[in-house]
């Protein structure tokens, strides 16, 4: 009896069931699974395999470099490094240039962009501790631009006096899987001055377009004439060394920021390797 009541029952409200297992089971599922994904993104970290940078005390300027997704301190950043160290040992300047090695938390293409901006705000509060301090330089690639952002963000709540730069090769703008133009609209916003240099051949979300708080170099022009065979990601990180090592890259000095010569919100097509003769303000950067 209880049977044939189940069944009288089925046969009254098939069409309820049959909308329940075809859109509510799913969705439920959907729901579950989104948790999920978020909870992995979004869950605290302690950070405690960061081997934080050691400041020293006496320091005024301060140049930090860091990676992108999947990358160390043991490629480009090392090299960077030590070119800006030689030209500030050999220029007089009293600069202290870090590679930031976050490789322990730049694994995950979803988890890199929340990772970056944490260990940035908790490496600006520690850094805004530097009494001696009065302008830092901050260079990320790729998923690093996160980090850059975090950092600057972070040091402005609590020292506005610091002289702040932001310069993103390649950024990527997507946060935590979920915010596509997080990066578009952030990165550059907080800084004195920034720029950009981007390759319009990268499909990344970000890393191929002017952001509109930055002075953006589109290099992708230079890449092809020169021939390289380094990936439209990577060759921004290879100008912007390029670009050091002539000499030229805008940097704010003691006129201020050189917004006249690099206003924020345009872009500048590099159809050349840098040189003094390609600088858009030769003699003023």
């Amino acid at each position: 009896m209880k049977r044939h009541a189940t069944m009288r029952w089925l046969e009254r409200n098939w069409l309820a069931v049959l909308a329940a297992v075809l859109v509510v089971i799913p969705a439920c599922g959907f729901i579950l699974g989104s948790a999920f994904f978020l909870a992995y993104i979004y869950w605290p970290v302690s950070y405690s395999a960061l081997a934080a940078p050691q400041i020293n005390p006496a320091t005024q300027q301060i140049t930090l470099i860091a990676h992108g997704l999947g990358d160390s301190d043991a490629s480009w950043t090392a090299s960077l490094r030590d070119t800006l160290q030689q030209k500030a040992d050999t220029g007089g300047e009293p600069r202290q240039v870090i590679a930031l090695d976050w490789s322990a938390y730049s694994k995950s293409a979803v988890r890199c962009s929340v990772d970056g901006l944490r260990i940035g705000e908790k490496l600006g509060s520690e850094i805004a501790e530097s009494a001696a301090l009065h302008s830092l330089h901050l260079i990320g690639h790729s998923c690093g631009a996160f980090l850059v952002l975090g950092l600057c963000e972070a040091l402005k709540a609590r020292r506005h006096d610091i002289l702040v730069q932001t310069t993103y090769l390649d950024p990527v703008s997507i946060y935590g899987g979920v915010f596509w133009n997080y990066g578009l609209e952030h990165f550059g916003s907080c800084a004195d001055f920034s720029d950009a240099y981007i390759d319009t051949e990268d499909k990344v979300t970000g890393s191929n377009q002017l952001l509109p708080n930055s002075y953006t170099v589109d290099v992708t022009a230079a890449r092809k004439r020169s021939g390289s065979s380094v990936a439209p990601h990577i060759w921004p990180v290879h100008y912007y060394s390029r670009l050091i090592e002539s000499g030229y890259h805008p940097h704010i000095d003691e006129n201020g920021a050189p917004w006249q010569c690099y206003p924020r919100g345009t872009m500048h097509k590099a159809d050349t390797l840098p040189t003094a003769k390609t600088a858009p303000c030769a003699g003023t950067i």
